[in-house]
């Protein structure tokens, strides 16, 4: 075989290598396999691929071989008129460089061959249609490697073979990228409407977009319209926790200027823009380098009902912080975020819509619970304390969240039907007479009446809880009242509640006999366990008494007097 035969089927292998290596459509893949040919065929020692960023103007570490140091640096950016590299892009030919370490466009600064002794060096620009795709550069090859006609054109047909593949490749990541993204936008919204929890939800917010955008931090500041400021409400990513509870005068920061601007503003180097606000930065111990910020833009709500609308609305920023491998942000990451941010204001004030309402209740069944404790003074606070010994007691039998807080709002309520009670008998200081007896034994029933007549038992609240009112003066055997039920008949919150309901009332004060000592009213409910009430809750309310979550009127009394005297005391020492 002549040599002219012998090198015809060297380049016949290279060229089926070639197009054994476009077949992957993965891009790391293909590239990876791209320089190992080029360091083949040229017999060097190491090099570098690097990826061309049209948007920034940037390239990008992507692939190095034969330097274990380099790898720190792949997916590093820098300048497109950088060292050897970034000048063999702008020319977009070929270079071959006799002496590295002489060469002044040589960049040592960045020391992507470690310790590796440089010599000679040949970069080659990977151009489609004339455009910047990307550069290869190999170290330390021989120089005839290169110096042959046929060897440049073999190289230079190897490039433009492969580099239509490789954007081939990035175009399809790019795709597949964007797609991803999309489908776990759409994942997102779907768990953002899975509480309204303001505080869980703000969390799940910014963790939801330091993974969509992939950076460092995300934070959501909101409107305080008392104290006309923004207070950070929330950060997700690694620094969440030292920059939680910051606040900014309204107008200043670059979140300030998007809230009162409502336009979204990127900026990639926050060193340049005078509206950053050093100040965070200085208080959290984050480093800010690139910032996306957009407004929590909430729409107009109609809701139901005679209520009308609420109109749309600015209630604060999100802001996105450094996006990863230090890119830039760009179009795609702004329009996601935009679409969350969306997403996120419309689910925020619906939250505190829901939190607006849930207060309100909360305070209107304060309000009756209260008109119970006026009309009869002597169990002042007897409502709020039963509520808080069934909870506690709910507690320790692991009941539900749901379950805890119905059985909350229920057993404050549990003694509502006293209103329909002859003030002349509910007040009586001394024994009622069994007429008397019999009429105070109906409020229960007065209390269910009173749920029924005002529309609350369709509450689903109550619908599932009404037993704290009607069964908490049942009894197991069967002898207790309105209705004598026994067994399982009776619910469970009339259970738990009947337990609380009597510790409460023994140990309280009663202007017809002082509390009964707590060991004395323990014993009590045990004996009475089985019969009379749920040994399950007696042990539960035992074991929560235990764990100082059941405290009797005077120590709650004591309890209070002394935080009193504490917070009088800090005041007048300030």
């Amino acid at each position: 075989m002549t040599g002219q035969d012998s090198r015809f089927h060297r380049y016949l292998a290279i060229v089926q290598r070639a197009n054994q290596i476009a077949i992957s459509t993965e891009l790391d893949e293909l590239l990876d396999r791209l320089l190992d040919l080029i360091i083949e065929i040229t017999a060097s020692e190491a090099g570098t691929l690097y990826l061309y960023d049209a948007t920034t103007h940037e390239l990008i570490f992507k692939v190095v071989k034969g330097s274990p140091a380099g790898q720190a640096l792949i997916g590093r950016r820098l300048p497109v008129d950088t060292g050897i590299v970034g000048y063999t892009l702008q020319q977009r030919q070929p270079l071959f460089v006799h002496d590295v370490a002489n060469d002044p466009r040589w960049n040592r600064s960045f020391g992507e061959m470690g310790a590796l002794t440089l010599r000679t060096m040949f970069c080659v620009p990977l151009l489609l249609r004339g455009e910047p795709v990307g550069v290869v550069q190999v170290f330390n090859l021989p120089p005839e490697a290169v110096d042959d006609d046929e060897e440049m054109a073999l190289i230079e047909l190897l490039t433009s073979r492969l580099v239509t593949e490789v954007e081939k490749a990035r175009l399809l990541e790019d795709s597949w990228r964007r797609e991803r993204r999309q489908q776990a936008l759409v994942e997102i919204v779907s768990q953002l409407t899975a509480t309204l929890d303001r505080d869980e939800l703000l969390r799940r917010i910014m963790n939801y977009a330091c993974d969509l955008l992939d950076v460092e931090a995300a934070s959501i500041w909101l409107i305080d319209r008392e104290r006309n400021d923004l207070v950070l409400h929330v950060a997700g990513g690694r620094h969440s926790e030292r920059v939680e509870s910051l606040r900014v005068p309204q107008g200043q920061g670059i979140i300030g200027h998007v809230i009162e601007t409502g336009v979204t503003v990127v900026v990639n180097d926050v060193r340049h823009d005078h509206r950053f606000y050093q100040g965070l930065d200085q208080r959290s111990g984050f480093q800010t380098r690139a910032i996306l910020c957009v407004p929590l833009r909430s729409p107009r709500i109609v809701l139901s009902g005679e209520r009308g609308e609420i109109e749309g609305m600015i209630i604060g920023g999100a802001q996105a912080l450094n996006p990863r491998d230090n890119r830039p942000f760009v179009a795609e990451d702004i329009t996601l975020f935009q679409m969350l941010a969306l997403q996120a204001a419309t689910v925020i004030r619906l939250a505190e819509l829901y939190r607006e309402t849930d207060n309100l209740f909360t305070r209107i069944i304060d309000a009756i619970t209260g008109a119970i404790d006026l009309k009869d003074p002597y169990t002042r606070g007897h409502s709020q304390r039963v509520s808080d010994f069934s909870v506690a007691i709910a507690q320790e039998l692991g009941l539900p969240r749901d379950q805890i807080y119905q059985l909350r709002v229920a057993s404050k309520l549990h003694d509502v039907g006293k209103i329909r009670v002859p003030d002349h008998i509910l007040k009586k200081p001394g024994r009622l007479e069994e007429a008397e007896f019999a009429e105070m034994r109906r409020h229960p029933l007065y209390g269910m009446e009173f749920l029924r007549d005002n529309g609350l038992l369709e509450l689903e609240l109550l619908r599932n809880s009404w037993s704290a009112l009607a069964h908490h003066h049942e009894r197991l055997d069967g002898r207790g009242y309105p209705q004598g039920l026994s067994g399982e008949a009776i619910g469970l919150f009339g259970r738990i509640v009947a337990v609380a309901d009597v510790f409460d009332a023994l140990t309280s004060h009663r202007p017809y006999r002082p509390p009964m000592a707590v060991d004395e009213v323990l014993a009590l409910l045990r004996r009475g366990a089985g019969s009379e009430f749920d040994p399950a809750c007696v042990e539960a309310l035992i074991r929560a008494r235990e764990k100082g979550l059941i405290l009797t009127q005077d120590e709650r009394d004591r309890a209070g007097a002394s935080a009193k005297e504490h917070s009088y005391e800090r005041f007048v020492n300030r």
